[in-house]
């Protein structure tokens, strides 16, 4: 027995010798040590203020002197517009914000006149639908002879931007002929033009 304790104790002894050690197992790392909390420099908080007061004063300074340019080409723009009315075969053309003050007549001034005479006369039929069409919606319109002055203002591209007629004949005859409107155009020019001329409605 003694023996056989003796074999069993070398046995153990020959495998524990032939058998490789252990990787060496790294020791786990010891937690990062947070860094110290700083306090803000007071000299650099107040020139970060300072620069960003800088900032939003120069955008408001940016779009204020966007809005004067944008003002002062308008006002430009206004003085160069030209008007021009039609009373029969006569052409009385003014500079816009110059009463009385007489403008020499051009060639383009001309042709886009005698266009936009071609096309308010070629709209006249349907201008008198308008206008039938207002008196049997409007009971306060009086059935009578209107004589109706049309104004229509054109950019230099010929390309109109507005138009209106007086006297007012209500709102259903105004959004119908802004309707017919809407076709009118004329040569180019050399300034933005308004043109005015009368055509004769019948109920």
């Amino acid at each position: 027995m003694v023996m056989l304790v003796g074999a069993v104790i070398a046995g153990c002894a020959a495998r524990t010798a032939s058998t490789p050690p252990p990787e060496n197992v790294a020791a786990p790392s010891a937690p990062p040590t947070p860094a110290p909390a700083t306090k803000p420099d007071p000299q650099a908080s107040a020139d970060l203020a300072r620069c960003l007061d800088a900032t939003s004063e120069k955008d408001k300074l940016i779009v204020a002197l966007g809005d004067e340019n944008a003002r002062l080409m308008r006002a430009s723009a206004s003085q160069d517009e030209i008007s021009v009315a039609i009373e029969g075969p006569a052409l009385v053309v003014k500079a816009n914000g110059a009463p009385g003050k007489a403008r020499p007549k051009d060639d383009a001034i001309a042709a886009a006149s005698r266009q936009f005479l071609d096309t308010l006369g070629a709209s006249r039929d349907a201008i008198q639908k308008c206008y039938q069409r207002a008196l049997s919606t409007n009971p306060t319109l009086q059935a009578r002879v209107v004589t109706l002055t049309v104004s229509a203002s054109f950019a230099t591209s010929g390309q109109l931007k507005s138009a209106s007629s007086a006297p007012s004949l209500g709102d259903a005859f105004d959004a119908c002929i802004q309707t017919v409107a809407k076709l009118w155009h004329v040569p180019t020019t050399t300034a933005a033009t308004t043109f005015k001329a009368q055509i004769t409605l019948t109920p």
